[in-house]
């Protein structure tokens, strides 16, 4: 997904974007967020199960072609079902958003911001090229919705490019700088032993 050394730069975005507010600040780097591997394989299984019944009924074929014939079946729907591009093509974009949607709000809660008034989590989704920013109560009654989907706009073009690292470094950028006004860091900030940054 990313280098070791990327990763390391990104962390240490965020820890500088800390330092500007005390409303914490966690990045979450996802590789996909819908795994739909169950519903392709029942959906090949049920496809094959399904080929003898019109060969049995509407041509003279003998029981081993319409076996060989069920093989073929389930294997070419199998292989087409492991194709990127025709998963994305036959799983609608409102089931992804919603799955994609439902694994940044499980992040929220997996890195302790749903325990935070004014905590911002900037969940990203590489395969489904998925940006979402998920901001707590407080952050939320601070900043209006339109400025974080602003920042998701700004970050889709890098994203798309491939350039994560500058992707994820200016969202951390601009939350930070977003957050300055109504939650100003605290003296030094918060430090910077918490990790900021994860990969799943």
């Amino acid at each position: 997904m990313i280098d070791p050394a990327e990763a390391a730069r990104i962390e240490a975005a965020l820890d500088e974007a800390q330092t500007k507010t005390r409303a914490p600040l966690v990045c979450v780097l996802a590789r996909a967020s819908v795994s739909r591997d169950a519903e392709f394989l029942l959906g090949a299984c049920i496809l094959a199960l399904t080929t003898p019944l019109p060969l049995l009924l509407f041509t003279a074929m003998s029981a081993q072609r319409i076996y060989v014939a069920q093989l073929l079946v389930a294997i070419l729907a199998a292989v087409l079902g492991a194709v990127p591009w025709v998963r994305r093509a036959l799983v609608p974009a409102r089931a992804v958003r919603a799955a994609c949607h439902r694994a940044a709000l499980a992040q929220f809660v997996l890195r302790g911001l749903d325990r935070s008034e004014n905590g911002v989590l900037v969940y990203v989704s590489l395969a489904e090229r998925y940006v979402r920013i998920v901001p707590a109560d407080e952050a939320a009654a601070a900043v209006p919705h339109e400025h974080w989907q602003a920042f998701v706009d700004e970050a889709l073009g890098p994203l798309a490019a491939g350039a994560i690292e500058t992707a994820l470094t200016g969202l951390a950028a601009r939350c930070a700088a977003r957050l300055a006004g109504p939650f100003p860091p605290t003296g030094p900030g918060e430090p910077p032993s918490r990790q900021r940054f994860h990969t799943v």
